[in-house]
């Protein structure tokens, strides 16, 4: 038992020299291929046309302050406006500006950020120039469909303000009247004290106090609508479309590297299939000449 042990830790280290005896023997041939995927991976890198990112950022804008019970209204939904760039909703209309026949037309990479009002993006293109036009022309696109929406909603919010301010003034004009009739019954009420001038000395009391309500609401509610016209936001541009500073595309130290990898891999790979076939050769040549 004792030396059925000791044998086998003597087969493994066996094998696992004739594994070192096989690369170091092949060596040239994993060098060889290592060294031919690198440099294949450089020429073709430093060859390939060069792709730059443009990207752009926007941030929606709002026509009505956070509630308690609404968060803040925005002018469109992020989610919706990233949803109509992918759909090409924009992009037929730049491309008839531009001239850009549709199947040159670039792929629009859109993203919104989870829980924000911004909205970004980027193209990768061998054309930076033309790719940056596309997304200025989109930004152009969106800044001026979200300004009409903004004027249809200031225009709707002045008129209400103007309606409540019309309604104030009729109010107003009542309360003074009420407020003279008080004052004259109250001059009379010494000298008439009767159970009908009592009456109506608190009748009219008791409606002065009501339209003061009614005015005191409409100023409120003025006052709120003021405040969510100015609290309208436009859509702003918060990164103007930009080339990066250099390719983004290829990459050629990451492409080397995981060619020199892959090649080293092929390479080791290569080097026991061949001592494989060689054995393999070799004993069917000892067969043959056996029969």
């Amino acid at each position: 038992m004792d030396q059925e042990e000791k044998i086998q830790p003597e087969y493994e280290e066996i094998d696992l020299m004739d594994y070192v005896k096989v690369l170091l023997k092949r060596k040239w041939t994993i060098f060889g291929i290592f060294l031919g995927a690198a440099i294949v991976a450089g020429v073709f890198s430093f060859l390939s046309p060069k792709i730059y990112k443009i990207d752009t950022s926007l941030e929606v804008g709002r026509i009505g302050e956070p509630t308690v019970t609404m968060s803040e209204q925005l002018i469109e939904s992020p989610a919706q406006l990233a949803e109509k760039i992918k759909g090409d909703v924009y992009g037929i209309f730049v491309r008839e500006k531009l001239g850009i026949p549709e199947e040159k037309y670039p792929k629009i990479k859109t993203e919104n950020p989870k829980e924000t009002r911004l909205i970004s993006l980027a193209i990768e293109s061998t054309e930076p120039q033309k790719a940056k036009n596309i997304l200025e022309e989109i930004n152009n696109l969106i800044l001026a469909e979200h300004q009409e929406k903004i004027k249809a909603k200031k225009e709707l919010l002045e008129k209400d303000i103007e309606r409540l301010k019309n309604k104030t003034t009729s109010l107003e004009e009542e309360k003074k009247n009420l407020e003279a009739k008080v004052s004259a019954l109250q001059k009379v009420l010494p000298y008439e004290e009767t159970p009908g001038t009592q009456f109506a000395l608190f009748d009219t009391k008791e409606k002065l106090e009501k339209k003061k309500q009614e005015i005191e609401n409409l100023y409120l509610e003025i006052n709120n609508l003021q405040r969510s016209l100015e609290d309208i936001q436009p859509t702003k541009i918060v990164k103007s479309p930009t080339v990066s500073e250099g390719p983004v595309k290829p990459r050629p130290l990451l492409n080397i590297v995981i060619a020199a990898v892959l090649g080293l891999f092929i390479g080791v790979f290569l080097s026991f299939f061949q001592e494989w076939w060689e054995k393999n050769k070799i004993k069917i040549r000892a067969l043959d000449k056996g029969f």
